[in-house]
């Protein structure tokens, strides 16, 4: 494969479907050339650069497919989804999207996207923006979480959910009654139906504002 910019940043990407973000270096995408990790500088400035542009095309990818008469919600949820869908096949983006903010002019139409919809829905530009971030925040941040959860699982780290729900037997149901009946659903709920119900949630709330 041809040294080239655009090459360096697919050998870049598919280090992070195989491996995660935190997995691409210089060294890293340079042996997929078989050439030193000097040759690489010629194409992009450094690291971060490199990392930007991976955050940047992998938005590229992220193309929610919802009918033109769908409802508000319906696009807001899709947008969440496809968001959400995407970069789990990208493990660590979500983390560092979290940590250096927008990569790259995807960043800005993908908001387009989130923030019109909500526009369009007739929220006033103080709720578009609070619900645009909440949506976004949760989305991410869940991303981020399951990544997580899945280099625990690789590393074959206890299971966290498993010592919580031990540990409910411990605990004085008179003094904790709530806690000790529903903690058992706390602690396992799935990872896909804690993300779908927590975006059903964050848009029930918008609807609520619509609805007064």
């Amino acid at each position: 494969m041809a040294l080239s910019r655009d090459a360096v940043v697919d050998a870049a990407i598919d280090i992070t479907r195989s491996a995660g973000l935190s997995a691409v270096t210089m060294r890293a995408v340079a042996a997929r050339f078989d050439v030193t990790a000097m040759a690489l500088y010629r194409h992009v400035a450094d690291r971060e650069e490199l990392v930007r542009l991976v955050a940047d095309r992998i938005g590229e990818l992220i193309h929610p497919q919802t009918p033109p008469d769908a409802s508000w919600e319906q696009r807001a949820r899709d947008w969440a989804m496809t968001q959400h869908e995407v970069l789990r096949r990208h493990p660590g983006v979500a983390a560092w999207l979290i940590d250096n903010g927008p990569a790259g002019p995807q960043a800005y139409r993908l908001l387009e996207l989130l923030v019109a919809t909500l526009s369009d829905a007739g929220f006033d530009d103080a709720t578009v923006a609070r619900g645009a971030a909440a949506i976004t925040s949760w989305t991410f941040t869940r991303v981020a979480i399951e990544d997580s959860a899945d280099v625990r699982v690789r590393r074959r780290a206890s299971n966290r959910a498993a010592a919580f729900v031990d540990g409910l037997t411990g605990v004085d149901a008179a003094a904790h009654p709530t806690a000790t009946r529903v903690g058992r659903e706390f602690f396992t709920l799935p990872l896909p139906e804690l993300f779908r119900g927590g975006l059903d949630l964050i848009l029930a709330g918008l609807r609520s504002q619509l609805d007064r």
